[in-house]
């Protein structure tokens, strides 16, 4: 019995991972995708993880460990959706301070250049992918 429900579950798990598999493929898809991190004007850490739909539209999630100017020292987490114009992703979005979760009021432009293998944002900040 034993043998049978752990022989299901493993049938189980490898048809879950076979469907989700061509989703996770076309999620992960275009030149500014994975995870990239840097070292802000600041001093502060920052990644950002960037998923792809493969029609230049693109999600972002950007996480810094000390937000200076917008959270006064605090971490703060970015979220949005772009969209890619050649070598630039321009991404309109939500800055959120943490650990209280004070959404700043106003939706905020981050944008990314691709140069070589690298992303530069708005302030000139180079990140690199991981």
């Amino acid at each position: 019995m034993r043998r049978t429900v752990v022989a299901v579950l493993s049938t189980l798990l490898a048809l879950g991972a076979a469907v989700a598999a061509p989703g996770l493929a076309l999620a992960a898809s275009g030149p500014f995708t994975g995870t990239w991190t840097s070292t802000d004007l600041d001093g502060s850490n920052q990644w950002v993880t960037i998923r792809g739909s493969g029609s230049g539209a693109y999600s972002v999630f950007l996480y810094d460990d000390s937000a200076t100017n917008a959270c006064g020292g605090d971490p703060a987490r970015f979220v949005g959706a772009g969209r890619a114009d050649g070598a630039f992703l321009d991404v309109p979005g939500t800055l959120t301070c943490l650990p209280g979760g004070n959404v700043v009021r106003h939706r905020i432009g981050f944008g990314f250049e691709l140069v070589d293998d690298t992303l530069v944002d708005v302030s000139g900040v180079v990140w690199t992918r991981e």
